[in-house]
């Protein structure tokens, strides 16, 4: 979000609770930028579907291990002591997760506690 006014409290909300921070779809310049930034580790963790007529699904994300989908985010990080939580990949971190909240009034509607009021 691009709006004055919004400072992330690095509460954890939006990785915590909001389905699609962790459990969501990934772009193909995601897929491309962990291509070039050599991120295996994170290409390892989706799925892609093919839905025909040249349609791809990139689902993230899914255990590489059991083909499980995850119960949180594989990346997020607590802080020491309960100060809060960090993206432990930010620098690369999908586009859906960098553009969230989109503006003030859709993180009111998906409970960011920096948009309130």
């Amino acid at each position: 979000m691009t709006e004055a006014g919004f400072s992330c409290l690095l509460c954890g909300h939006c990785c915590l609770n909001l389905v699609d921070a962790y459990r969501g779809c990934v772009s193909d310049a995601d897929l491309d930028l962990w291509r070039r930034e050599g991120r295996d580790d994170l290409l390892a963790w989706v799925e892609t579907l093919d839905l025909g007529h040249g349609n791809l699904l990139h689902t993230a994300w899914i255990d590489p291990e059991t083909g499980d989908d995850v119960d949180r985010c594989p990346w997020l990080r607590e802080l020491p002591e309960q100060r809060g939580y960090v993206c432990s990949i930010n620098a690369v971190k999908p586009q859906h997760c960098r553009e969230y909240p989109e503006h003030r009034h859709h993180g009111q509607q998906t409970g960011c506690p920096a948009c309130k009021n």
